[in-house]
């Protein structure tokens, strides 16, 4: 029982420093995202793929990889993500241009992928169903422990060494993680080798998705109604028809069980809920560390500061959520927080160009409440609520969500903004390189601000209603 517990807890280590580094990375780079744009010559259309291109990436991966681990086994998996991520991080702290540094990020989106879609598969198969809130809640406290540290440890290297050197914390702790699992971590899954992997779905998902985000991302730069656009959301309509075409046809077999959809409203419902959650509340980092540094000329350093407030809440209350979700189930605290990113979200949408830093502090705060409330008791129904043997789809979905999501929160702010302020007038205060017209432009681009947080808390409250849909826990 003694090695049980010591291994319980090896688990749940080497999971959560794998869980922390994704957000950590997302969130150092988030704070240098300026200094990259003014060192490397991007515009505002190109900075965007920075982050974007890594979600993407992720998005696209994460089901495929957790299917595939199903079949395959979850340990060469992990161990694998370690090794991609961090050559992937170190490529990009080289980078000498734009195209550069998103091929980069897409590398380092394919090892983040590997390990995401198996870490908490990886914590399921080990926890028991009544212990698995209290894991869960500890395992997303670290995601959070990482997008907390992230802005304040960005800004400060970013401030001391220059952007390049935020690339470089993931090296270490990549390296240590996967010493640790290589020496101890066991295999869970018995490999299914004869089990044929479903090619078919995998490219039309894949193509489909691509299609879709990519399609999100450069509509307003390229124009909704030109022809690449609407090529992209045509090709995007027909690979994920042919998905469901070819996933019902295969049945059990397929890369994901349509059946878990169909006929599984928990799972639905609770996956929907998590993809507008993050749909909704993931781009205010990204717009409030320009509107920080462009629009009140705060430093990197006191950006990163400020940024800090919303993981750090998210970090606090995500193990208590989870504990309390073990006993109360997943409906009222994720319906909860859903409510508050609503109410955060609309604060935000209120900001001025002389709004005080104190503001944007307590309205993130309400925002990461939400977070911390929603995650841990949403993450733990949908685990909760499939077969041992689909942990790893199910993992993969979660994640898919969120990072679906988190592209589309880019790719929607990003346009209503862009559509409002103009690409050009967002792109040169991104830059920074025209003090000469700063007024004009940071009121154009905290009028566009102003909407973009409307449209996420209108997508806020359309999760409230599908959280509450999903009925008690099972």
């Amino acid at each position: 029982m003694a090695d049980d517990k010591s291994y319980k807890r090896f688990v749940l280590l080497i999971t959560s420093v794998g869980a922390m580094m994704a957000p950590l990375d997302g969130s150092i780079v988030g704070v240098a995202l300026p200094s990259i744009t003014k060192s490397l010559g991007m515009n505002y259309v190109s900075v965007i793929w920075v982050p974007a291109a890594y979600l993407v990436t992720l998005a696209v991966s994460l089901l495929i990889i957790g299917r595939l681990s199903d079949t395959r086994g979850r340990r060469p998996i992990f161990i694998l993500g370690f090794a991609i991520f961090i050559f992937g991080s170190f490529l990009c702290s080289v980078a000498q241009n734009g195209a550069e540094i998103i091929t980069f990020r897409i590398l380092q989106g394919i090892g983040c992928a590997c390990i995401a879609a198996t870490a908490t598969a990886i914590v399921a198969d080990v926890f028991p169903t009544k212990e698995r809130g209290k894991a869960f809640g500890i395992n997303i406290m670290s995601v959070y422990v990482g997008g907390a540290v992230g802005p304040s440890l960005g800004g400060a290297l970013t401030y001391a060494f220059g952007w390049r050197s935020v690339f470089w914390v993931n090296i270490p702790i990549g390296l240590m993680v996967m010493t640790l699992a290589l020496w101890r971590l066991k295999e869970s899954v018995p490999r299914r080798e004869k089990e044929p992997f479903d090619v078919p779905g995998m490219v039309t998902f894949a193509t489909g998705l691509v299609s879709l985000l990519v399609a999100m991302t450069i509509g307003e730069s390229a124009g909704w109604t030109s022809l690449p656009i609407i090529g992209l959301l045509a090709l995007a309509l027909a690979s994920f028809g042919l998905f469901i075409f070819s996933e019902m046809r295969k049945g059990s077999k397929a890369m994901i069980d349509l059946s878990l959809i169909a006929h599984n409203r928990l799972f639905a419902a609770a996956n929907i809920a998590a993809l507008l959650n993050y749909t909704a509340f993931f781009g205010a980092s990204f717009i409030m560390s320009f509107y920080l540094q462009r629009v009140l000329g705060r430093s990197p350093l006191e950006t990163g500061a400020i940024l800090i407030s919303m993981p750090i809440t998210m970090a606090v209350l995500a193990p208590i959520s989870g504990w309390a979700s073990d006993r109360v189930g997943s409906r009222i605290l994720s319906t909860g927080g859903m409510v508050c990113i609503t109410i955060g979200l609309i604060l935000l949408s209120t900001l001025t160009l002389t709004s005080s830093t104190s503001a944007v502090t307590i309205y993130l705060l309400i925002i990461g409440a939400g977070m911390g409330l929603f995650s841990s008791p949403n993450t733990n129904a949908i685990m909760g609520c499939v077969e041992k043997s689909q942990l790893g789809v199910a993992s993969g979905m979660v994640a898919t969500m969120r990072t679906t999501g988190q592209s589309l929160s880019l790719a929607v702010t990003g346009a209503v903004i862009a559509t409002v302020a103009s690409s050009k007038v967002v792109s040169s205060l991104f830059a920074g390189t025209n003090p000469a017209q700063i007024a004009v432009e940071s009121a154009a681009f905290v009028h566009g601000m102003s909407l973009a947080f409307i449209v996420s808390a209108m997508i806020a409250a359309v999760g409230v209603v599908f959280s509450f849909a999903r009925g008690p826990s099972r």
